[in-house]
């Protein structure tokens, strides 16, 4: 190969400059999480983005278009870092045809671009087609002039994409390989394009969407067909550097540099330990790209893969003897490496790093406990002479300790024993079953819900927005009793209420993490209260308990179908202004603890707001100033709220933020405050910033890994805060007899005499005590040196090991033994003078020669020991030994 194109950034540049010359409109590359696509976990291909271009490519902005597109795939994560094409993420080179060009086009410029550009040589090129499609076998063959034994026809399951459900856009594929020689080859006869193993190289695909499958089953050709390209840049980047594998690139061979630096010094990087070297530099890359766009570890979705990928890089790690954050320092190298094409990994380095540092600190946290219950667990099975641990076991070990399957597997392999994977699984899915049904309204049970119909037409329109009452008819309803709602605070412990829907209702139903209207309904003279608004199956339901006694209520509704609706207007505009609140602090979270912070959770009731958010320490005592500082600025600034309908991608390319796991309709909701904060939100708000008076917050606190908690007040809820403070500082300056304004002043006083207390008492404890002097006096003298015993009144043994030291400052050659009885036992601090230490004579010796007489045990150091024991008359005997016990220890040496 001739070609001076050989890095990644070179490829890059080649294969976007070569389809601009041919017309093609550059279109920059596509988030990781797809944008309106909930059928998507992550983008896996060039193509996503453009889906609905291929479904109706009438009227579009372009019909040629060129990307390079970040990609993830997660579900052969097993195969990553052992083959040479499978990685987590990468990335896809695409051209692409919205009904212009077809077949004969991309095929000639996909050989023009590898010979021409790239200067691929053709004896080492091999081409495959769907087996049926001979358009594109003439077009290889007669036109490009590819021998028939170099074009390889492959079935469905490789050469035929889509549709992505049971009908849709579909069509076959065209794919060339490259041959990388025999050396990696499996070596059956039959290896050719297509096999499993790592001789022949699919690089470049070629897809042609020209159907339509029915649901009859049918392949309705398409008006307009059209051509999606996936060329994989990191396997072009190995071919082109003739490189051992993608990990010997330019793109991965600092990483894997990288990863091997982390390592314990003399660890082996050859064999298998390559294999989880490679892994670790591939979910490095992927971590990085990923949380750097605002996707977190978690225990749901894609922060599930992510976590995933996370704790296999960190279970791999922990094979290599390495049991602290290192992972959090791949990040700096995977800038150093992408971060020219990749300015945004710059900017949120630092952020993303802290991230996967904090995800490390706590899987090694918890594998400490994991690894105790997994020695207990495999001590069972070996004492059966098992060789397997239950999936059920393997599931303990991953939902109470956050074990991973994969450190599980490794940690049994060297116990010579094996894992039920499938039994594992089915633990996973029945959790998951278990967490449905622990819903009493979960989506799916509420839609089983039958309800008697009263009249026909549209329902729960929902009018809340403009109005706070009215009049609505009664859809349908259904009756039930207050057992049935455990959940609902009732004003009587039994009786009937019902179920209703209506045809337009002001009250907002819980949702978007804000709490349900309050209020009340008017129903032929009679009061219902609404003790909950909740959603069911499309519909707003409105729980309904009677005031006053209603024999049937039923009847009642089916005889009064038209009702009077009322708000609790004050409880709706706290709500209100609480939601506003919760939108600033969003904004001004994002301001100044970082961009990266993303919501994840919320609550929003008249009372208080609860705000959960991914960020990775806790937030400081001065950010929380600054925050609160700021959303009062934009209080008092009476920033307008404005809302408007608009189509999901308009909305999102007007930079509006979105929950990642929430499910938004082809129309959204935007609320903007001034150019503060613009979000999707179906929530109720106020008009102005300004409405919402006073924001506290009342505290910050961390409620999972990398999820911080915070929770504030509004307007009169504001205020009351104030008030109780205020109220508190009275009674505390009234308790200490001072004024609120000198109650620090005092409390540091009362501290400050407190510490002289203590020392005070110390230095009685230690060297002033009366009944020390008086042991001391009364100490017997064998040689020159004393042997003092006896109860000092020492509170604690604390104090009594600082009176003994105290006997060893003031005396120059003995032994003194201290005791006291505390709590049912007889406790003696033993001490020794240092000149009979250096004589062999140490006071752990004694403790071990009165411990059998004692009936107890204890030990120390040279010149200090302890014995303990729960028979308390032993003081006696140890007194009277010790003497004796000296002199031969003396003499005995």
């Amino acid at each position: 190969m001739n070609s001076n194109i050989k890095t990644a950034h070179d490829i890059r540049k080649a294969y976007v400059d070569f389809f601009l010359k041919r017309k093609h409109t550059e279109v920059p590359g596509a988030p990781l999480v797809p944008k309106g696509d909930a059928t998507l976990l992550f983008t896996s291909a060039g193509m996503v983005q453009f889906k609905d271009f291929y479904l109706s490519p009438d009227d579009l902005p372009y019909t040629r278009a060129v990307s390079v597109q970040k990609c993830l795939r997660a579900g052969d994560l097993e195969s990553v870092g052992r083959t040479l094409r499978h990685h987590t993420f990468f990335e896809m080179l695409g051209n692409f045809s919205f009904g212009d060009y077809f077949k004969v086009e991309a095929i000639e410029w996909a050989w023009e671009f590898v010979i021409d550009v790239l200067q691929l040589p053709e004896d080492r090129l091999y081409v495959s087609i769907f087996e049926d499609d001979d358009e594109a076998y003439g077009i290889w063959n007669g036109k490009i002039g590819v021998p028939v034994e170099r074009i390889v026809r492959l079935g469905r399951k490789d050469n035929f994409w889509g549709p992505v459900g049971n009908t849709g856009v579909c069509g076959p594929c065209s794919e060339i390989y490259y041959d990388a020689g025999e050396a990696r080859g499996c070596g059956k006869v039959e290896c050719a394009p297509g096999c499993d193993c790592d001789r022949y190289l699919e690089f470049w695909n070629l897809v042609f969407p020209q159907f339509f499958l029915e649901e009859d089953g049918t392949y309705r050709p398409l008006e307009k067909p059209g051509i999606d390209t996936g060329a994989g840049l990191e396997r072009i980047a190995m071919i082109m550097q003739g490189a051992e594998d993608n990990f010997h690139t330019d793109i991965f061979q600092p990483l894997v540099d990288a990863v091997i630096a982390l390592l314990p010094e003399g660890t082996d990087t050859t064999g298998e330990a390559k294999l989880g070297i490679n892994m670790i530099a591939d979910h490095a890359r992927a971590l990085t790209f990923t949380i750097s766009e605002g996707i977190y570890p978690s225990n749901e979705g894609r922060g599930y893969i992510l976590r995933r990928i996370l704790r296999r890089a960190l279970t791999r790690l922990h094979t290599f003897g390495i049991d602290s954050p290192v992972l959090c320092g791949m990040v700096d190298e995977v800038v150093r490496v992408m971060g020219e094409d990749y300015p945004e990994l710059v900017e949120r380095g630092p952020d993303t790093a802290m991230i996967i540092r904090a995800e490390e600190e706590s899987f090694f946290r918890t594998l400490e406990d994991g690894k105790s219950r997994f020695a207990v667990i495999v001590d069972d099975i070996k004492n059966i002479k098992g060789q397997v641990i239950a999936g059920e076991q393997a599931f303990l070990l991953y939902d109470t300790y956050g074990f991973p399957l994969e450190l599980t597997i490794a940690l049994a392999a060297k116990e010579g024993l094996e894992v039920d994977e499938e039994g594992f699984a089915a633990a996973m899915e029945e959790q998951r079953k278990r967490a449905q049904r622990s819903s009493a309204f979960d989506a799916g049970e509420q839609a089983l819900v039958e309800m008697t119909e009263l009249s026909e037409g549209e329902s729960s329109i929902f009018i809340g927005y403009e109005s706070v009452g009215g009049e609505a008819d009664v859809r349908r309803y259904r009756a039930l009793e207050k057992a049935e709602r455990k959940d609902v605070t009732w004003s009587g412990e039994s009786g009937p209420v019902v179920e209703l829907v209506l045809d337009r209702t002001p009250f907002y139903a819980t949702s978007g993490g804000q709490m349900a209207d309050s209020g009340w309904i008017e129903m032929a003279g009679h009061r219902l209260d609404i003790r909950d608004v909740f959603k069911r199956g499309g519909e707003i339901i409105h729980l309904a308990e009677p005031a006053d006694d209603i024999p049937d209520i039923g009847e009642l509704v089916e005889k009064n179908p038209k009702i009077k609706l009322h708000i609790n207007n004050e409880a709706r505009l706290a709500t209100a202004a609480n939601h506003t609140a919760t939108h600033l602090l969003h904004a001004a979270l994002r301001e100044i603890v970082g961009g990266h912070v993303a919501q994840a959770g919320s609550l929003v009731g008249p009372d208080r707001l609860r705000f959960d958010f991914n960020h990775f320490q806790a937030v400081t005592g001065e950010e929380k100033r600054r925050i609160e500082e700021l959303v009062n600025r934009w209080i008092r600034d009476a920033l307008e709220v404005r809302t408007e309908l608009m189509d999901y991608q308009e909305a999102i390319d007007s930079d509006a933020i979105a929950l990642f796991d929430e499910k938004y309709g082809t129309k959204v909701r935007v609320v903007r405050m001034g150019d503060v904060s613009t979000e999707l939100c179906g929530g109720t708000h106020l008009s102005s910033t300004g409405q919402a008076g006073l924001f506290l917050i009342l505290s910050e606190s961390s409620v999972a890994a990398g999820v911080r908690r915070i929770e504030a007040v509004t307007g009169q809820g504001a205020l009351s805060h104030v008030h109780d403070s205020f109220d508190r500082e009275e009674e505390a300056a009234s308790l200490l007899r001072t004024t609120p304004v000198e109650t620090t002043a005092r409390i540091s006083a009362i501290l400050e005499t407190v510490e002289e207390l203590k020392k005070e008492i110390k230095i009685l404890e230690k060297g002033g005590g009366s009944q020390l002097d008086t042991i001391m006096r009364e100490a017997k003298e064998i040689s020159g040196l004393k042997i003092a015993t006896g109860r000092p009144g020492a509170r604690d043994v604390g104090a009594l090991r600082g009176l003994a030291d105290s006997f060893r400052e003031k005396v120059p050659s003995g032994v003194a033994v201290l005791s006291m009885p505390d709590k049912g036992k007889m406790h003696f601090v033993i001490t020794v003078t240092d000149d009979l230490v250096g004589k062999g004579v140490t006071a752990v010796d004694i403790v071990n020669e009165l411990g059998p007489l004692a009936g107890g045990g204890g030990g120390g150091k040279k010149h200090l020991a302890q014995l303990g024991t729960k028979e308390l008359d032993s003081e006696a005997r140890v007194f009277e030994a010790l003497p004796a016990l000296i002199e031969r220890l003396i003499n005995g040496r």
